[in-house]
């Protein structure tokens, strides 16, 4: 209840700002925020959510700005909404154009690529003449209307501009809360995980960037309007590094931040124009300074100092033993937790996974060389050799991450060599990663959610329309999400933030994230890595417990006691061809794996295991 009334109190006291006796100069400062505060919203979706550097902006800015300045300019305001509509939808298909070809590049290379199409859009507006006046810019832009209503003043143009914020922001605010917010979330912290947990990468990014080009082309068009008159000289890079700084300093990945960081980049210089000499000093100062003590951004601050203003399912406070609990007690499997949906999958009559004559290449390196292998539904499935033999190159290729340089891999009867990674999740076949892959601003249950596999009824129209199938398909999810963290152990700790959590733990999350897409099979890659006896021990449990629910596995592992524990079969590789394949007695006593790979004392250890195992 106070959270609705501080929001009320606060919509109130913006409602009442023209009308507070305020100079016309500083009420027109607030509708320029306004607008720059649309303008940062769209750029916070491609930086904030989706972790992409977008260095074009302007650009897109630019494109809604002539658009409508071009169309309406000379003509009555009537003209202004579908033009407006016009320059969102045109930015976007841009936005969209442009997000195919560069957002397959990242880092860096993405901030240039971007950087070059605004100083592109840039270029043509300043010398395209013939359309866009060049230089002498595009006047005569009407004042929006409705009937005989014009919003040709600031006060009667900040309620539209607020209107058309506070709507996106709406939007922003239920896809914040979304399953899409959070597997866009999940791009930004680890897109190669996001990818293998079913995640759409190459859909997230670009729709991200289209979606972002749009709300940057409606804040375009009210500038335009706003100012009644445009020209090239405002759509430069100057412009872009403003918006970098309005999102990080309002907080990046928040929904309310980077109109903040607007206020502040915007409203800031005019407070200080009180010391004639220092204020630019000073002013950069105040940009330093919030950036070191606000890393987070004033977004962030404000949701870590009022939690109540955050909505969400809200969860008494997880205790430091609760992690004790969590890594010392296996909790009973829920046979719940099974790879059909709304079928049950149909008998494999033969292996599960086969790999006919797989090679991959790099350069002169054959990394996997000819490989032959065969696992079994039902069975554990390890696949052994040194450093460098090829193991997790093999588990890339049958994840979608590499594609295969000859043969074939098919899984479940299909043919998946040449399938995106997140095809491949969804036919069935998930993995872990040898180095952790977690999202780690994300906590354990979103985690989870991210990786569970619901067939969603609202869809994203519904989230964005606030639909009731919406929020049924996230009590959906969260209840499949519990039964996998139910499943690894890590229930009691679903609200943590998983990069504060011991490095067993997120090799359980890791683990009821893939659990949680109901697979076929799991592609384990040295689950034991970093582990101590005692929890390479609990990670037995849970393998045998894998099989136990139907889920077949194969494991890369480098602690072989282990493998001799779980495996029903186990294929050696050394340079990349298989040189062994049987039962953990018969690998054991393998002449040519004990010379190339375990060595008589290992070899010797082992026999220990199998003869407990057996």
């Amino acid at each position: 209840m106070t959270r609705y009334l501080l929001i009320a109190l606060a919509a109130l006291a913006i409602c009442v700002l023209p009308w507070l006796g305020l100079p016309d100069y500083y009420v027109r400062l607030i509708n320029l925020t306004i607008v720059f505060g649309l303008l940062s919203v769209s750029l916070n979706i491609v930086m904030g959510y989706a972790g992409q550097i977008s260095l074009g902006h302007a650009g897109f800015f630019g494109i809604g700005a002539y658009t409508s300045a071009l169309l309406t300019s000379g003509s009555s305001g009537l003209a202004f909404w579908p033009c407006f509509g016009l320059a969102g939808v045109l930015a976007g298909l841009v936005g969209v154009c442009v997000g195919l070809p560069t957002l397959r590049l990242r880092g860096h290379y993405l901030a240039l690529a971007t950087l070059g199409f605004g100083e592109i859009m840039r270029q043509l507006f300043l010398n395209w003449r013939a359309v866009t006046h060049g230089m002498d810019g595009v006047g005569n832009i009407p004042a929006p209307s409705v009937g005989g209503f014009a919003f040709d003043t600031n006060e009667r143009f900040f309620y539209l501009g607020l209107g058309v914020l506070l709507a996106v922001l709406l939007q922003v605010s239920r896809f914040d809360k979304s399953i899409f917010g959070l597997k866009l979330r999940a791009i930004r912290d680890a897109e190669l995980a996001a990818g293998a947990s079913g995640v759409n990468v190459t859909l997230g990014k670009v729709g991200a960037l289209g979606v972002s080009a749009a709300i940057a082309g409606l804040a375009g068009s009210l500038y335009a309007h706003l100012l009644a008159y445009i020209s090239p000289d405002v759509f430069s890079f100057d412009l872009t590094a403003q918006l970098l700084a309005m999102v990080v300093i309002g907080g990046a990945g928040t929904v309310f931040g980077p109109v903040l960081g607007a206020a502040a980049i915007i409203f800031m210089p005019e407070v200080l124009r009180v010391s004639d000499v220092y204020y630019q000093l000073i002013f950069g100062a105040g940009i330093v300074a919030m950036i070191l003590f606000l890393p987070m951004g004033l977004g962030g601050w404000l949701r870590d100092r009022f939690p109540g203003l955050s909505a969400g399912r809200s969860r008494p406070p997880v205790a430091e033993p609760a992690i004790v609990a969590s890594v010392q007690g296996i909790e009973r499997a829920s046979l719940s937790i099974v790879p059909s949906v709304d079928e049950p999958p149909k008998p494999c009559p033969g292996p599960l996974l086969v790999a006919r004559s797989v090679s991959r290449q790099f350069g002169g390196l054959k990394a996997v060389d000819d490989l032959n292998l065969e696992v079994r539904a039902g069975t554990v499935h390890a696949l052994i050799g040194p450093n460098g033999s090829g193991k997790s190159t093999f588990i890339n290729m049958a994840s979608g991450i590499y594609r295969v340089s000859s043969g074939s891999i098919e899984f479940d009867g299909r043919t998946i060599a040449q399938d995106r990674v997140w095809d491949v999740a969804d036919h069935g076949l998930v993995r872990t990663f040898q180095n952790l892959r977690l999202f780690s601003s994300l906590t354990v249950e979103q985690n989870v959610m991210v990786g569970a596999n619901v067939d969603l009824r609202g869809g994203l129209g519904g989230v964005l329309l606030g639909g009731k199938a919406s929020q049924a398909d996230v009590d959906v999810l969260r209840d499949q999400a519990e039964l996998a963290m139910r499943f690894a152990g890590v229930l009691d700790l679903r609200d943590r933030v998983v990069k504060t959590l011991p490095h067993e733990v997120q090799r359980m999350v890791e683990i009821a994230r893939a659990v949680a897409r109901r697979p076929r099979m799991i592609m384990l890659d040295e689950p034991a890595a970093g582990l101590n006896p005692n929890e390479a021990e609990r990670l037995v449990e849970r393998i045998r417990r894998l099989r136990q629910i139907g889920i077949t596995v194969l494991i890369v592992e480098h602690n072989m006691p282990l493998v001799m524990r779980v495996a029903d079969r186990i294929t050696v590789l050394n340079f990349g061809r298989k040189i062994a394949e049987g039962s953990p007695q018969d690998i054991r006593n393998d002449p040519f794996v004990v010379e190339a790979y375990l060595g008589k004392k290992l070899s010797r250890r082992l026999e220990q295991h199998v003869s407990a195992r057996n």
